[in-house]
């Protein structure tokens, strides 16, 4: 009698091991070289100085380091997905682990790099050009954040699988209100500072955030659905 295999596990493949050591290397890279700048720039998201720039993304260094942590941030929003789907796709990601996360993080860097010419595109239309510079510098600083604070859910669902999935996404849940509320701050202290219009607050995170939210939700398993179907 043959017994069954064992069920796929991301802390036993050794190409989301080797990029996920590669991450890891990379995050101590950001914390030695601009971890000053990040805890102060992290403090200004929850008491915002307009004339504080302590994160100079003109920088050489800093550059790299938004660069990885841009990728932190695609890395573990990729992990996080690959599990959230594996309810509704566990075949597919039995037999092509490694085609789920490509798929998955290519969407994220696409997804991420349209949302930037958006916000630019919507922001240079209904704010001042100060406005949209001061905004895109903390929206944006706060998605490279994201990474870091997704970091406990994804070695948690890595490395400790047993862990119930709703506990994790009791925390992934509180990481999304966290940000909701760090960018509803920000719109508040940088573009409506002489006014307080709440509705067109919403109306823009709406159109800017929630919605987009939701069609990265369907489009992935739209995505697991297509994949799993063709393999």
């Amino acid at each position: 009698m043959t017994s069954a295999p064992a069920p796929y596990s991301m802390a036993t493949d050794n190409v989301i091991m080797l990029l996920f050591i590669i991450n890891i290397i990379g995050m101590a890279y950001v914390i030695l070289m601009n971890g000053p700048s990040i805890v102060e720039r992290t403090k200004g998201l929850l008491y915002y100085r307009h004339k504080s720039t302590p994160f100079n993304d003109r920088t050489h260094i800093t550059k790299i380091c938004n660069a990885l942590m841009y990728a932190q941030t695609t890395f573990y929003l990729t992990v996080i997905t690959m599990c959230e789907m594996r309810e509704y796709t566990a075949a597919g990601i039995e037999r092509e682990p490694l085609l789920f996360f490509g798929a998955y993080a290519a969407s994220f860097l696409l997804f991420l790099i349209l949302k930037r010419a958006v916000y630019a595109i919507t922001n240079s239309i209904l704010y001042t050009k100060k406005q949209m510079q001061e905004w895109d510098n903390l929206y944006f600083f706060t998605i490279k954040l994201l990474g870091f604070a997704l970091t406990p859910a994804a070695i948690v669902l890595i490395f400790i699988p047993t862990i119930s999935l709703n506990i994790v996404n009791f925390y992934i849940i509180l990481t999304a209100i966290a940000y909701v509320y760090t960018i509803t701050s920000g719109l508040i202290k940088i573009i409506f500072t002489t006014k307080s219009n709440y509705l067109e607050i919403f109306l823009y995170l709406c159109a800017l955030e929630f919605l987009p939210m939701a069609m990265v939700w369907k489009y992935s398993l739209q995505l697991s659905e297509f994949i799993t179907t063709k393999i």
